[in-house]
């Protein structure tokens, strides 16, 4: 992974094409040359100086933020190796029990040079860089962490190399492991300073398929929505071949009920439904994919909406496939707001409905969200080029002419 840009909840911490202009220009020694695309991927103009660029940390308030002029990367550690871990259980006997498979956190190492003009501007950088590295100052992020950004290699477009890791936080303060004093007065502090990814995924951006776009809810076909009790009863289970029925087995005890959502469809109702295809053709051969699933309600209230997956290899037209018992998953949801926008993101697992509130601000909220038969949901993961058929139902007369919905695929891996 590229140790030359970082950022860390939309703030720039580590650039150092921005650190080796803006030495250059106060000569200030850089003996490397960092990657020359990189301005340019992150859509900046040329550097000219920290006061002009509004570099991440200056401050007008503090006539000493001119004086630093960047953190230039020097290494990092931490994206090679995947942070797995496998216990196994030994057995009375010979061998051992293997044990599920599970990742921990990722732990990512950075050595960094702080350059300077003086000593006081060397103190401010460090307090910028110990403020910075402890993330978003409101909302949840203090204890789940921000989104983490960072490049592959050198960049060429700004994308495909583009890096992205979740529920990122601040591990070890910065340290200042070697101090150089140049000629001028120009200070080199060699800094330290690693960070947590509760997420431990690598994830790249979403892929650019035909299904990337908003589609139109409005517009959806009006279907009836038959009791999905009934369908279900119908679903083939495999029967236990050995119970003998002269002599069954006995009862085990009850298990206590799982939460079911209430507000389930049951029964016959007309509904809005409108069908999204990724072609198995999109999809990475080696990357696994997790979706993230978008909603916009529109002008008013989405009442019983359910958002069905079905595995489609061959590509075949999505109105082969209206079998819910073949389906991957469900997600089900009883009641979004007008003018709200659910996000079910797969990257971290959380869902979250975003509300406009009168008269400025929006409110974040985390819905509770059900899968198949309004049972508990799994976030779903497509190990492999599977493609997919995706329906979305709606009740009609709660579905607004301007409401949408998108599905993005984003790929992971476990290094970088």
């Amino acid at each position: 992974m590229l140790a030359d840009y970082m950022d860390l909840a939309g703030t720039e911490i580590v650039n150092s094409a921005r650190a080796a202009v803006y030495a250059r220009a106060r000569g200030v020694p850089v003996q490397c040359d960092p990657c020359p695309e990189l301005p340019a991927a992150l859509g900046d103009m040329p550097y000219v100086d920290p006061a002009t660029d509004g570099a991440p940390w200056y401050d007008r308030a503090v006539p000493e933020s001119a004086g630093v002029l960047g953190l230039l990367g020097l290494s990092v550690a931490g994206f090679d190796s995947a942070p797995v871990s496998r216990e196994p259980t030994q057995l009375i006997g010979d061998g051992a029990a293997l044990g599920p498979v599970r990742r921990k956190h990722r732990e990512i190492a950075y050595t960094a040079l702080l350059i300077a003009v003086d000593e006081g501007s060397l103190s401010y950088g460090l307090e910028w860089l110990s403020s910075t590295l402890q993330g978003s100052a409101c909302g949840p992020a203090t204890c789940g962490g921000d989104e983490m950004c960072t490049f592959s290699c050198c960049p060429v477009d700004g994308e495909r190399e583009l890096r992205h890791l979740y529920d990122v936080g601040l591990l070890d303060w910065p340290q200042v492991t070697d101090t150089q004093y140049l000629a001028g007065g120009a200070v080199l502090a060699k800094v330290t300073f690693s960070l947590a990814a509760g997420t431990p995924w690598i994830y790249r951006e979403p892929l650019a398929t035909r299904s990337e776009g908003w589609v139109p809810l409005g517009d959806g076909e009006i279907v009836p929505f038959t009791d999905p009790d009934q369908v279900y009863d119908q679903c083939l289970t495999p029967r236990p071949c050995l119970d003998d029925p002269l002599c069954p087995p006995p009862a085990l005890p009850p298990r206590p009920p799982a939460p079911v959502s209430p507000c389930f469809p049951t029964g016959l109702d007309d509904f809005r439904r409108t069908r999204i295809q990724v072609s198995p053709l999109e999809q990475p051969s080696w990357l696994e994919t997790v979706p993230v699933l978008e909603v916009q309600t529109g002008s008013h209230e989405m009442r019983r909406l359910v958002v069905r997956f079905w595995a489609n290899p061959q590509g075949n037209p999505c109105s082969d496939y209206n079998d819910p018992c073949n389906a991957c998953t469900d997600i089900n949801i009883s009641y979004l707001p007008g003018g709200s926008t659910l996000t079910v993101d797969g990257r971290v697992q959380r869902s979250v409905v975003e509300c406009p509130q009168e008269p400025i601000g929006t409110a974040t909220t985390a819905p509770t969200v059900f899968g198949p038969r309004g049972s508990s949901m799994q976030y779903p993961t497509f190990s492999c080029p599977t493609g997919l058929c995706i329906e979305v139902w709606s009740r009609l007369e709660f579905t607004a002419p301007d409401a949408r919905a998108r599905v993005l695929l984003v790929p992971r891996s476990d290094v970088g």
